[in-house]
């Protein structure tokens, strides 16, 4: 029985299958019983294909404090407060095979309506986008003709082995983590905001979508355990009206190293990406639009995150952290005289297994997104873009397929040194005309609903 509004993922995998072929036993026509089922057999995926579907709905509210709201025309920072109750949802087909067992074609098939609601791209406060939340073409409320149940190919990849300690990655739509041979957090099994999926490092770990290429070696024997990565993706890998394409000054690229050391327990990395222009950062105001700003520039991004988890559930939870700092080289700098850019983000979350309940998680995350902590600006003044986010969830596992995860969040700062203005160049040329005293902060509740099978 296919779940409520999976009808076109089924269609779509009814044609993977075979176009036009029968699916289920009934439907098969009148035969003997061994020319019935290799009628069947003959319509199953190979032994080495499997495809997963996974639907997320999501209902909750946003709820706007600080001084910069203005109840009246229910706005702050020039934008409209999106804090009416919303009910999204977010699917993907993932279609996995293989040629020989040892190597990976993925494709994924990807569909949202998240874009007019306040956990997608939210202009008073953009840090409250959720893990899931996804459209493309991402069109804000009230765009007309365009339609936000679309189904994109939001991943072409293929990973194989050069030898048993290498892995080489290929594609024409592949993420830069798709291509790194660890992830350094455990604090992922249900996210809830997106600045918590960045490992501490939203410029190291950009999470950039497009073409690229990435080799990593695992060795084996004595140093078993240690991983070393390399990643190259570009956005604009297909092309553009710039002329873009791999390698080329406006491919927005990003260029990734991680070295690793991992045990069944714990995990420590080190990783280095150089972004180049358009430079995409998930952080403050500030920082993203800085970052997003300086033509001919680039970012250069460090992290250090790890995690530990103990043996089996009980008292003690899995521990995540990770830290980032950024480093800005401006060709054109967004203000003229802007100089000595830098930015730092952090994050810690635990997790809790087998809360009340076997499968049941209870989650805890405290961090700060991505802020500039030095800047060199013509006004000389000082900037405080610093900010804190918290989130807690708790995971409810309703039978193997069937989740549901109450969660709260809040974001102390989510605009930082743009909580007065909504206007760059004002807040770095005349920061105390701007606002200093301005707050604008938010909370969320929500319930998110996952199904998979």
């Amino acid at each position: 029985m296919r779940p409520p509004g999976a009808t076109l993922p089924w269609l779509m995998a009814a044609w993977v299958c075979g176009a036009g072929g029968p699916l289920l036993a009934q439907e098969l026509p009148p035969k003997a019983p061994q020319a019935a089922t290799e009628a069947l057999e003959a319509t199953r995926f190979a032994p080495t294909t499997t495809v997963n579907l996974q639907i997320n709905g999501v209902m909750g509210s946003l709820r706007y404090t600080g001084n910069e709201v203005d109840r009246a025309s229910n706005t702050a920072a020039g934008a409209p407060l999106l804090n009416g109750v919303s009910l999204n949802h977010e699917l993907r087909l993932t279609i996995d095979t293989s040629f020989t067992g040892q190597d990976l074609f993925r494709i994924r098939l990807r569909s949202g309506d998240f874009a007019p609601s306040g956990f997608f791209s939210n202009p008073p406060t953009p840090l409250s986008r959720l893990d899931v939340a996804f459209q493309e073409p991402a069109c804000g409320a009230g765009v007309q003709g365009c339609s936000g149940r679309l189904i994109s190919i939001n991943r072409a990849y293929l990973q194989l082995p050069l030898s048993p300690e290498i892995r080489l990655s290929v594609g024409p739509r592949i993420m830069q983590l798709d291509m790194l041979p660890v992830w350094p957090s455990v604090y992922n099994a249900s996210p809830i905001l997106d600045l918590f999926q960045f490992a501490g490092s939203p410029g190291t770990y950009s999470k950039r979508l497009g073409g690229g290429f990435g080799l990593w070696w695992q060795p084996q024997g004595g140093l078993q355990g240690l991983s070393l990565g390399y990643a190259y993706v570009a956005g604009q890998a297909g092309g553009n009206g710039q002329g873009s394409g791999l390698f080329s000054g406006s491919s927005s690229q990003t260029s990734t190293v991680q070295l690793a050391l991992s045990r069944p327990q714990w995990n420590i990395t080190g990783a280095w990406s150089l972004s180049g222009p358009q430079v995409r950062l998930r952080g403050t105001p500030l920082a993203s639009e800085l970052a997003a700003g300086g033509r001919d520039g680039s970012l250069g991004s460090w992290s250090l995150a790890g995690y530990w988890q103990p043996r089996r559930s009980g008292w003690l939870p899995s521990i995540s952290a990770g830290w980032g700092q950024d480093t800005f080289g401006f060709g054109s700098p967004a203000v003229a005289g802007l100089s000595g850019v830098r930015s730092r983000s952090w994050y810690s979350g635990l997790v809790w297994s087998d809360v009340l309940g076997v499968g049941n998680s209870l989650g805890l995350a405290v961090g700060s997104p991505a802020h500039v902590i030095a800047i060199q600006t013509p006004s000389q003044s000082s900037l405080d873009d610093r900010g804190l986010a918290v989130e807690i969830y708790y995971r409810i596992q309703l039978s193997d397929e069937l989740w549901v995860t109450p969660a709260l969040f809040w974001l102390s700062r989510p605009r930082g040194a743009l909580s007065g203005s909504a206007d760059l160049s004002q807040a770095l040329l005349f920061p105390a005309a701007s606002g200093g005293d301005a707050s604008l902060g938010v909370w969320a509740g929500l319930i998110r609903t996952t199904l998979r099978f």
